[in-house]
């Protein structure tokens, strides 16, 4: 054991080494995207349309599981060789954790076909007002089409132009194969597709790179930013567990729609807006700015980003006139930069942020901010009169919570008639839909498990466990969140000094306006499917790190009893 330590110091040194050099990401991430078209050619790539599996074949299938299995193993092995060499750093947990997790975004978006509709979200193939519709018109014109208030046309295009020029940068390298040309077979009748041809279908298929590099990119600015808010190890590899480890960020990028690419950039702002407070230069200020305005360009709900980063900013602004605990005047130098500062954050971001929101008013009068209502007689419509605000929102334990593991988002068969609404029949509570889609989408569990064969016995004993452990997690959230927010209250009337205000205050901020903003737009559009979480995805960084946080401070208590037991013991031994 103590040769396999020593090899494994040594190689993990120079592992270490190699990350320290500053030009080491111009190396590690180009080498991951050849990494992921790698794994894309040589298992899934095929000149036909696909059959009953995603891949170019049964073999190929096989051997990349095995893969995956191999290198989530070698991951899991590596954190534990780390652990007991003595070498697991906070960083390097964390960044264990996240490489785990990262791996298993890849079943879910490069083992599924892009044209495939089941599981995503007003996605739509070959239909004429999803988003698969918008990134086939802008494939095949290289424009940005118009307005359409009644479909997913009315959003705006950044996700989906991203999306649209990566296949057809992709399709200069795809080779034009015997057949290519034809006009795939069961197109819909609707003569706007009519051009889509076998090469189109090749080109649409190598999106699933995109989605699989977006969903890990999204996870390594999440890693940065635990690490970046400086909790303890303990509290820091817990609530990455808890991070990583929710579902939701494994599928998100396979629902095919524009909140993925929303939630990589909210999820870099806040990283900037942290690097911003440590360093205080303009190029992770900069960043923040860029990162919210493109963000709010392929979704406008990114804004609520801006609450936590405004923080960040409130903090900078109060410390350049508090100086070890007493209010002094700021000096000139600083207050002018940041004044300059915030000048250009404001500069870039509001023009960028909200440019398609302007354009779309004044050349098309779409409203600002306008959201499709899927109206009354839509069959997820939540009935105000048989489900008021204080049981969508409060009412907890909600029935709905024990009804059923899936997100029951209508009734069966599809109706809109009021007398079929019968208490707990259907999901209502938004915290109850948020902690299901959390786990499981909007998919159908039960058929999900039924679908695994020989292993559904195994699968509904995980699946039970998940549910419940995710139960635990939220009422462990509450608990904690109360009882940090009376601690912190009780320190300041004390006039205690405070330790960390940046993690308490961002994560405090960061749920508050996420949970206010997820709460309203579930109120205000009363359907199933706006009860997702991924309308709220940023929540989960403050709901895992205010669990570990309280795991760490029972934890603590209990050392602290254990080493005084401990102590009297041997006090009372020596007597």
């Amino acid at each position: 054991m103590d040769t396999v330590k020593e090899h494994f110091t040594k190689f993990d040194e120079m592992l270490c080494g190699f990350f320290k050099k500053k030009w080491s990401p111009f190396v590690t991430w180009p080498a991951a995207v050849l990494l992921m078209y790698a794994v894309y050619f040589l298992f899934i790539y095929q000149q036909e349309m696909y059959g009953n599996i995603s891949f170019s074949s049964e073999v190929a299938r096989v051997i990349f599981v095995v893969f995956l299995i191999l290198y989530e193993v070698l991951i899991a092995l590596y954190f534990a060789l780390a652990a007991a060499s003595g070498r697991l750093s906070t960083r390097k947990a964390v960044f264990l954790v996240f490489m785990f997790s990262a791996g298993l975004v890849l079943p879910f978006t490069m083992g599924r076909t892009y044209n495939d509709g089941a599981y995503t979200h007003d996605y739509g193939v070959f239909g004429e007002g999803g988003h698969w519709a918008i990134i086939y018109d802008i494939y095949k014109t290289g424009k940005i089409p118009g307005i359409n208030l009644n479909n997913q046309y009315y959003q705006p295009k950044f996700y989906h132009a991203s999306v649209a020029y990566f296949m057809k940068m992709n399709s200069i390298i795809l080779p034009h194969f015997e057949g290519s040309d034809a006009i795939v077979p069961n197109v819909a009748s609707s003569a706007h597709f009519a051009e889509f041809t076998l090469f189109d279908y090749t080109a649409f298929e190598t999106a699933r790179i995109f989605l699989a590099f977006q969903g890990i990119i999204t996870l390594y600015f999440i890693y940065k930013t635990i690490v970046e808010l400086g909790l303890n190890k303990r509290i820091s590899i817990i609530g990455a567990f808890i991070v990583f480890f929710t579902p939701a960020f494994w599928f998100i990028s396979a629902y095919k729609n524009n909140d993925s690419l929303s939630l990589l950039f909210s999820a870099a702002a806040l990283y900037a807006a942290l690097r911003y407070h440590k360093t205080h230069s303009y190029v992770p200020l900069i960043a923040t700015a860029i990162c919210i305005g493109l963000g709010m360009e392929a979704k406008l709900s990114t804004a609520v980003v801006a609450f936590p980063v405004a923080a960040i900013f409130l903090l900078d602004l109060i410390n350049l006139f508090r100086k070890d605990g007493k209010w002094v005047k700021a000096e000139n130098k600083d207050l002018i930069k940041f004044i300059i500062q915030m000048g250009i954050f404001a500069i870039i971001v509001f023009p960028l942020g909200l440019f398609f929101e302007i354009y779309a008013f004044k050349n098309d009068g779409r409203p600002i901010a306008y959201v499709w209502d899927l109206g009354t007689g839509n069959y997820m419509y939540i009935k105000p009169e048989y489900y008021p605000t204080w049981t969508r929102i409060f009412l907890f334990p909600s029935p709905d919570l024990f009804f059923n593991m899936t997100n029951v988002r209508s009734l069966y068969p599809h109706s809109t008639n009021p007398a079929d609404y019968v208490w707990g029949t259907i999901d209502f509570n938004c915290w109850t839909a948020f902690l299901k889609t959390g786990l499981f989408s909007e998919s159908d569990i039960a058929w999900t498990v039924q679908s695994a064969g020989d292993f559904k016995n195994i699968f509904w004993v995980i699946v039970s466990l998940a549910y419940i452990l995710a139960i635990m997690i939220g009422i462990a959230f509450v608990i904690g969140g109360i009882f940090f927010i009376v601690k912190k209250i009780k320190s300041l009337i004390k006039g205690e000094k405070q330790n960390n205000d940046l993690a308490f205050y961002f994560l405090l901020v960061t749920f508050v306006s996420g949970a206010i903003s997820y709460m309203a737009f579930c109120m205000r559009y009363p359907v199933g499917c706006t009860m997702n979480a991924r309308y709220a995805m940023l929540l989960y960084i403050p709901i895992g790190l205010v669990v570990a946080a309280l795991i760490d401070h029972i934890l603590q208590k209990f050392e602290t009893k254990k080493k005084e037991a401990s102590a009297a013991a041997s006090f009372w031994s020596k007597k």
